[in-house]
Protein backbone atom coordinates (compact mmCIF):
# COMPACT_ATOMS: atom_id res chain seq x y z
CA UNK A 1 0.00 0.00 0.00
CA UNK A 2 0.87 3.56 -0.42
CA UNK A 3 0.44 6.59 1.91
CA UNK A 4 -0.18 10.18 1.09
CA UNK A 5 -1.44 13.03 2.66
CA UNK A 6 -4.14 15.26 1.03
CA UNK A 7 -2.36 19.00 1.46
CA UNK A 8 -5.46 20.65 0.97
CA UNK A 9 -6.60 19.23 4.18
CA UNK A 10 -3.17 19.67 6.22
CA UNK A 11 -3.45 21.60 9.11
CA UNK A 12 0.48 21.76 9.57
CA UNK A 13 0.63 20.43 12.95
CA UNK A 14 3.43 18.45 12.59
CA UNK A 15 2.06 15.44 14.48
CA UNK A 16 2.43 13.15 11.81
CA UNK A 17 6.37 14.03 11.18
CA UNK A 18 7.26 14.42 14.91
CA UNK A 19 5.86 10.85 15.56
CA UNK A 20 6.84 9.08 12.29
CA UNK A 21 9.28 10.56 10.71
CA UNK A 22 10.26 7.53 9.07
CA UNK A 23 7.43 7.56 6.76
CA UNK A 24 5.85 11.76 7.09
CA UNK A 25 8.00 15.09 6.87
CA UNK A 26 6.85 18.63 6.27
CA UNK A 27 7.41 20.35 2.93
CA UNK A 28 8.98 23.81 2.31
CA UNK A 29 5.26 25.02 2.37
CA UNK A 30 4.84 23.81 5.89
CA UNK A 31 2.71 20.99 4.80
CA UNK A 32 2.61 17.20 5.16
CA UNK A 33 3.93 14.81 2.74
CA UNK A 34 4.50 11.20 3.08
CA UNK A 35 8.25 9.87 2.05
CA UNK A 36 10.28 6.79 1.78
CA UNK A 37 13.64 8.23 3.21
CA UNK A 38 13.33 11.17 0.92
CA UNK A 39 12.47 9.85 -1.97
CA UNK A 40 8.66 8.92 -3.86
CA UNK A 41 7.01 12.52 -2.27
CA UNK A 42 3.79 11.72 -1.07
CA UNK A 43 3.66 8.42 -2.19
CA UNK A 44 5.12 6.68 -0.07
CA UNK A 45 5.31 2.54 0.23
CA UNK A 46 4.39 1.33 3.52
CA UNK A 47 5.12 -2.75 4.15
CA UNK A 48 2.80 -4.82 5.04
CA UNK A 49 4.65 -5.23 8.64
CA UNK A 50 4.49 -1.39 9.40
CA UNK A 51 0.52 -0.59 8.11
CA UNK A 52 -0.40 -0.54 11.79
CA UNK A 53 2.47 2.37 13.00
CA UNK A 54 1.10 4.55 9.37
CA UNK A 55 -2.94 4.13 10.93
CA UNK A 56 -1.47 5.12 13.85
CA UNK A 57 -0.58 8.40 11.83
CA UNK A 58 -4.03 8.13 9.89
CA UNK A 59 -6.18 8.06 13.14
CA UNK A 60 -3.95 10.91 15.11
CA UNK A 61 -4.01 12.92 12.04
CA UNK A 62 -6.38 16.24 13.19
CA UNK A 63 -7.11 17.21 9.50
CA UNK A 64 -7.97 13.80 8.57
CA UNK A 65 -5.93 14.13 5.27
CA UNK A 66 -3.44 10.97 5.68
CA UNK A 67 -4.89 8.25 3.41
CA UNK A 68 -4.11 5.04 2.29
CA UNK A 69 -3.80 4.34 -1.45
CA UNK A 70 -3.76 1.42 -3.54
CA UNK A 71 -0.34 0.14 -5.57
CA UNK A 72 -1.51 -0.13 -8.92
Amino acid sequence: MLVFVDKGNCTSCGLCAETHPHYFRMDDDDLAESHNRGANPNAASVYDDHRPVVQVAINDCPGECIHWKPRY
